[in-house]
């Protein structure tokens, strides 16, 4: 009560605040409390008329979460004297945990000294099958004892695994030896191995040996030891890891032959020699063609039999391959200080890898000798050899007296194959063949390396050459150098889409991006990967840039000699045969009348028109310019520089002879005349496929509408052909041409319509204007 006083008082200090003037709210304040007042008595007269049915409500929800409480106590009250009923009975529990531990000590101490006895019941199984010599029984009681080993691998029972194993190779040793004797003693029945003088054994044995053999070389299959399991083989050599191991049967089928070439291939023997490798590798070869079958007929079967997952054939070149890698690591060990015989043997063990994968299919995944060749201190030494020899063989191929000469088969073709050529793309394809068969990429891709570094010092051994060389480029060997690099860029280009060079093209790009990826991103390295091209991409470049110069210099060299021979052609005309008859009778040296093209003959004038005599030096040296350059240069090349060697001479003629000289009508019909009955005939005669030579510009010359060699040529002149055109168009017509040109600015689709694609719009005027009847009119 004091509270709620105090806060009244509060309030009214709030509200009326300490100004005594203030006071005179006081009848306000009693207005308003007066106000309230009445609004909560309203209020709680309402309250008063619906509370009967609220409060019931809440009183009818109370008791009945009343209940439910009730009901949880009682819960509780039987969980704690169930709590306290089990707790008074854990104490006997913890006494039994100690008996019910024993108890399973016991059965598993039970349970693992019958896992023993059952071993040692098997094992005296199969020593009463082996006492009783009944193969068969004890073969079976191993099996079984191999299939327990299996189950028990996982076991943690270590001296219980280590019971089992030693028992079980102890079985494995005794049986092995067994069978082993009794297998050689039909071997020796049979009188194996089927060579020398009882090669023909292997077609005539008695059937019961041979159900003998059989019947052992299922039992020896059947004796396997467990994949964990050491064996008593040795490893020689970190090379040997990758041969897996042999079964039972071929090995013993090895055994004899893995004496007779230790004896005839090691120590003092006369057979045994570092400079005949060739020697052991044909034994072996020799043993693999003559018993392989014989193996695979006789052994496989079994194995088919069994389910094992055995090819008794591939064991038994594997086996043989094995001796010969032995025999190469111990022979490079020696002979890597003397480069002669390292050659010789690295040539043998490759010849020897070939004939093995290729003719006697040996499996790609199978080991060979290029494992001993590709070790690392091993490869950097072949590589090197590589290198020294090839560039001695490239020296004596350029050093040869006919390596220039072309080689008669191969120029039907008209490739014109120089024996140099021929020799370079041998020597290139012998270290291909030798590097083939590495298993490695990144081996495969040094090879490859050190083919483009050959070729790249080939060409600069050709550009040296043709240094040397001052004399006229068809005089000397430019031709034959020119062909010799078409003919290999041809090679090379055929090559790059075998499967051999597509495979190294993909390796070495994937090496690229890997290497590029350490500093960039790998999206960008991706890239890379896949960029198009071949494994010869560069080096082609650098040969067709030689390619191109030396056209060039042929072409510009024979474009000289032409230009010398026709300056009367393009300066005066010609003198007239009959002055040029009187000069030579009466010996007079005055002056000649020279005819211009300007003051030439009209056409009609003349019965028929003929070669302009002052042009034959000039069209003379050109036929002997081309007849030259067909008989020396390759189809290929011959079309390149023909269509070079025209258009250079096309633009000389419009420069040199239409736009320097003005022309009657009857010189424009002798021009034409030349140029259509002289200068394209000479390239028609060289023209047997034009369609795929040369670019057209006229579309009325197009490649389908060239029904000759002859029309087709002058689609080579097009500057001239649309010069001769110009001057031997109508007058009229040369008049609207000339205004149209200079009024309308699409000037293409004027010129288009008479015929002119080549000339600009310049050169148009300027041969226009040389017509000395233009020239009249316009004044």
């Amino acid at each position: 009560m004091a509270d709620e006083k105090q806060r009244a008082i509060q309030r009214l200090n709030a509200l009326l605040g300490s100004d005594l003037k203030n006071l005179d709210n006081v009848s306000r304040l009693h207005e308003q409390f007066e106000q309230e007042r009445k609004e909560i008595e309203e209020s709680l007269s309402l309250a008063s008329t619906e509370a009967p049915p609220k409060v019931q409500a809440v009183i009818e929800d109370t008791e009945r979460l009343a209940d439910q409480i009730s009901d949880c106590v009682r819960s509780c009250e039987f969980l704690r004297l169930l709590i306290e009923e089990q707790t008074s009975q854990s104490c006997k529990i913890e006494e039994l945990r100690g008996s019910i531990d024993e108890i399973t000590y016991l059965e598993k101490s039970v349970r693992y000294l019958q896992f023993i006895q059952c071993i040692e019941d098997i094992s005296n199984k199969i020593q009463t099958s082996f006492l009783a010599k009944e193969d068969e029984s004890a073969v079976a009681y191993y099996e079984n004892l191999l299939e327990i080993s299996i189950k028990v691998r996982s076991s943690k029972c270590h001296h219980l695994l280590n019971y089992l194993r030693e028992t079980h190779h102890f079985w494995y040793d005794h049986l092995k030896d067994k069978f082993s004797k009794e297998f050689n003693e039909v071997l020796k029945t049979i009188k194996w191995p089927f060579t020398g003088s009882n090669a023909s054994a292997a077609v005539s044995q008695p059937s019961d040996v041979m159900v003998r053999f059989t019947l052992i070389t299922e039992y020896l299959l059947r004796l396997q030891v467990p994949k964990d399991a050491t064996t008593e083989s040795t490893v020689t050599s970190t090379l040997l890891t990758d041969f897996a191991s042999i079964s039972l049967p071929i090995a013993l089928l090895i055994r004899p032959l893995k004496q007779r070439f230790i004896y005839h291939f090691s120590g003092a023997k006369q057979t045994n020699r570092q400079d005949k490798p060739e020697w052991f590798f044909t034994q072996i070869l020799t043993w693999i063609k003559s018993l392989a079958s014989w193996v695979h007929k006789h052994v496989q079967p079994v194995a088919n039999i069994l389910n094992l997952d055995v090819n008794a054939k591939v064991e038994f070149m594997r086996g043989l391959v094995q001796l010969a890698v032995e025999k190469v690591h111990s022979e490079l060990s020696i002979v890597q200080y003397d480069d002669a015989l390292f050659a010789h043997l690295v040539d043998e063990s490759l010849g020897f890898e070939r004939e093995l994968r290729d003719s006697l299919l040996y499996p790609q995944n199978q080991p060979g000798v290029v494992f001993v060749l590709t070790q690392a201190h091993i490869f950097v030494k072949w590589i090197n050899i590589e290198k020294k020899y090839a560039t001695e063989k490239m020296d004596a191929i350029l050093s040869s007296e006919t390596a220039w000469d072309t080689l008669t088969g191969a120029s039907n073709d008209g490739m014109k194959v120089t024996e140099c050529a021929e020799a370079f793309l041998t020597l290139l394809m012998t270290i291909t063949d030798r590097y083939s068969h590495l298993p490695q990429p990144g081996h495969r891709l040094q090879f490859l390396e050190l083919q483009l570094e050959l070729i790249d010092d080939w060409r600069v051994r050709l550009l040296q050459l043709l240094h040397e060389e001052y004399t006229d480029p068809l005089s000397s060997i430019v031709p034959k150098i020119l062909n010799t690099q078409r003919y290999v860029s041809s090679v090379l280009v055929e090559w790059a889409d075998t499967v051999h060079f597509i495979q190294l093209h993909f390796f070495k790009k994937q090496f690229e991006a890997a290497e590029f990826a350490e500093n960039w991103e790998a999206e960008v390295a991706e890239n890379i990967a896949e960029e198009d091209g071949s494994v010869f991409s560069e080096v082609l470049v650098l040969l067709e840039r030689l390619e191109k110069e030396l056209i060039e210099q042929i072409c510009d060299s024979l474009v000289m000699d032409v230009k010398a021979k026709s300056r009367p052609y393009r300066t005066d005309k010609y003198v007239s045969q009959i002055f040029r008859v009187e000069v030579e009778l009466h010996s007079c040296h005055t002056n000649a009348p020279h005819f211009r093209w300007f003051a030439m003959q009209s056409e009609k004038e003349i019965s028929s028109l003929s070669l302009t005599p002052s042009g034959c030096a000039m069209f003379h040296e050109l036929a002997t310019c081309l007849r030259s350059l067909h008989e020396l240069l390759a189809r290929s090349l011959f079309t390149r520089a023909l269509k070079k060697l025209a258009g250079q001479f096309d633009q000389y003629l419009l420069e040199e002879v239409v736009l320097t000289n003005r022309f009657n009508s009857g010189g424009a019909a002798q021009f034409r005349h030349d140029i259509f009955r002289n200068l394209f005939p000479l390239f028609g005669l060289y023209i047997s496929k034009p369609d795929s030579h040369f670019p057209l510009y006229v579309p009325q010359f197009s490649v389908y509408r060239c029904l000759n060699k002859q029309l087709y040529a002058s689609c080579l002149a097009l500057r001239t052909r649309e010069a001769c055109s110009l001057l031997n168009m109508a007058l009229g017509s040369a008049m609207l041409l000339m205004e149209a040109l200079e009024t309308d600015e699409n000037t293409t689709e004027v010129l288009a319509d008479v015929g002119i694609y080549k000339l600009p719009l310049e050169s148009v005027l300027a041969v226009l204007k040389t017509r000395t009847d233009v020239g009249t009119s316009l004044s």
